[in-house]
């Protein structure tokens, strides 16, 4: 455990927090930019946006959920309001889904306004979205929350006592079971898994279906394993337990209907350096080149046409003309005056 600053620059604290999340935000980025391959989505025009929406969603809904379930902590700001105290109420603390259900709100108006199918983007973000998660999971392990129960504390609803293995020391001395370590490594293996379904399942919402499905199961469990009682109790359950019931009814519900969806195909790999023809493949024969005879008017009733060679020299076939208007059929018009006459359509 660091406590909230990983280090400093002159006065100024790095937090921890801040820091895991945007490195893991930064290899979430990394695989989603590796994962459009199986995707019809375009990065610039479509993946960028679905990705700044759903961070903007997700960082407004894990603060409000957040100052829901710590009503005091909110209100204890304006009753003894310092602007230092308020930066502290934005900066830190945060529930991760109330930034869930944000992100998805995000990623829904993103879909509204482009017209796209909203499992199309989903099925690519949330593996990704995993490995931004297994990063602030880091940050929670060293600024000292969401801690697992205390050594010799009961766990799983009293059915058992930790005993201490694979404890961490936390800054007070108290060796607790390092609850956000597990999630992080649990997180990893699940982003690695929903890649596998993305590239081999044919159902468009089946990847976002196991998400919902295997992680509402895995936290309803570990939260049996935590020690802070500050996410808050309401009967039997935590409030993320109360959540990942309606989360995993949600999957299973996605699930059964992804069967009836088929995924849209990924769009073609392409690479920027590689020069692409812009003529496209068609059924039809290629036009053969033409060649044209063009007559000449040597004075004869009969037309004299010009050889391959001669047409060759366009241009100085060009500068003959004048030459031939001069010497016109007798059938043409001559001009009146001793002025040339003008050449016919014919004679050329």
């Amino acid at each position: 455990m660091v406590g909230n600053y990983l280090f400093y620059i002159g006065n100024i604290g790095v937090p921890s927090m801040g820091f895991c999340i945007l490195i893991g935000t930064i290899f979430a980025v990394l695989l989603c930019y590796w994962a459009k391959r199986f995707s019809n989505l375009d990065w610039n025009d479509e993946i960028l946006d679905g990705i700044i929406w759903a961070v903007l969603g997700g960082f407004v809904g894990m603060k409000l959920l957040y100052w829901i379930v710590t009503p005091d902590i909110f209100l204890d700001v304006f009753r003894n309001f310092s602007w230092k105290a308020l930066w502290d109420l934005i900066t830190s603390g945060m529930v991760f889904y109330g930034g869930l259900i944000g992100g998805v709100i995000g990623l829904l108006l993103l879909c509204l306004k482009k017209k796209r199918n909203f499992f199309t983007f989903s099925d690519l973000i949330v593996p990704c979205f995993c490995v931004a998660h297994a990063g602030g999971r880091i940050g929670c392990l060293l600024v000292g929350c969401c801690y697992g129960v205390a050594e010799g504390e009961s766990c799983l609803g009293g059915l058992c006592t930790y005993d201490g293995t694979l404890a961490v020391t936390y800054l007070n001395g108290v060796r607790r079971l390092p609850v956000p370590l597990m999630e992080s490594l649990f997180l990893l293996l699940l982003a690695a898994a929903l890649i596998l379904i993305l590239k081999n399942n044919k159902h468009r919402g089946a990847v976002t279906a196991w998400y919902l499905m295997l992680y509402a199961a895995w936290r309803f469990v570990i939260e049996y394993f935590r020690g802070d009682e500050i996410r808050g109790i309401y009967g039997p359950f935590s409030t993320s337990q109360w959540i990942g019931i309606a989360i995993f009814v949600a999957g299973v519900v996605i699930f059964v209907l992804s069967r009836k969806w088929p995924k849209d195909e990924p769009l073609p790999e392409t690479n920027p350096f590689e020069q692409r023809s812009s003529v496209r493949e068609t059924n039809e024969e290629p036009l053969q080149a033409q060649s044209f005879d063009i007559p000449t008017a040597k004075g004869s009733d009969e037309d004299e046409y010009l050889s391959d060679e001669e047409v060759a020299s366009a241009p100085e076939m060009a500068e003959d003309v004048p030459e031939y208007s001069q010497s016109a059929p007798e059938n043409t018009a001559t001009a009146v005056s001793g002025e040339e006459s003008a050449p016919s359509g014919d004679e050329f």
